[in-house]
């Protein structure tokens, strides 16, 4: 519980930080409104990597690695060059898509027609499907280390649609927890701050550890039996 609080502060004070310097550079100089975007998308990329890093450790933790703080900053360093293509092709892929469904809904509310409605439906069907395949990113990345495939882009795409078609239920039952979680970390004000990347990682991390152990990729954990001392019986 401590890492979950301390891994989930550290990477909502980090992405606070860099927010901050945006608003800052964005409303004191107008030459900087440009610069205010890119350090948006760094926001993004410091969440990311920091998400990648707690991710790691929360894999390690669930397969009994015993794994130590610091294996955060090592996750994260094992991790960079994947993690990085994989977060430009989710920014751009979630660009496209999410970019498509604004585009025919305000075309379809403003002409009308079978067509773009039938469009709009398309492009909101693939962005859910999208987001559905995000959920899987992660975890992974994570566990993709320990893979003869390794933590490639290809690899990561390939399984997370695989994941998501074959237990679409499950993914969405998933996608709509953490929605659910995510809203009462906002709305408690504190949470996001204490316990949304850490638990989210941990959450992510477990899912994908039952879905392997449904696949055969790793072994349930046998059940512990008490073992009880033998006493005679009494008279």
């Amino acid at each position: 519980m401590g890492y979950v609080v301390g891994a989930s502060f550290v990477t909502f004070a980090i992405t606070v930080a860099v927010l901050a310097l945006m608003g800052l550079l964005s409303v004191h100089a107008k030459q900087f409104r440009a610069l205010g975007v890119l350090l948006g998308l760094g926001t993004l990329a410091a969440w990311w990597l920091c998400a990648v890093g707690v991710t790691y450790y929360a894999w390690k933790t669930i397969t009994h690695q015993h794994p130590t703080p610091t294996d955060t900053f090592e996750g994260i360093r094992r991790l960079l060059r994947p993690a990085a293509a994989l977060f430009v092709v989710d920014l751009i892929i979630s660009t496209v898509l999410f970019g498509d469904v604004a585009f025919f809904a305000l075309a379809f509310k403003a002409r009308g027609g079978a067509v773009l409605a039938g469009l709009t439906m398309v492009c909101a069907y693939l962005a859910l499907m999208w987001s559905l395949m995000c959920v899987w990113h992660l975890p992974l990345l994570a566990a993709q280390l320990e893979m003869e495939s390794g933590p490639s882009v290809r690899v990561i795409l390939r399984k997370s649609f695989l994941l998501t078609a074959d237990n679409p239920g499950f993914t969405v039952g998933l996608f709509v927890v953490i929605i659910a979680f995510a809203a009462l970390c906002v709305i408690s004000a504190f949470g996001t701050a204490l316990v949304f990347a850490g638990t989210l990682a941990f959450l992510l991390t477990c899912s994908l550890r039952e879905l392997f152990i449904k696949y055969g990729i790793v072994e349930e954990e046998p059940e512990v039996v008490e073992d009880k001392p033998w006493k005679l019986p009494e008279d």
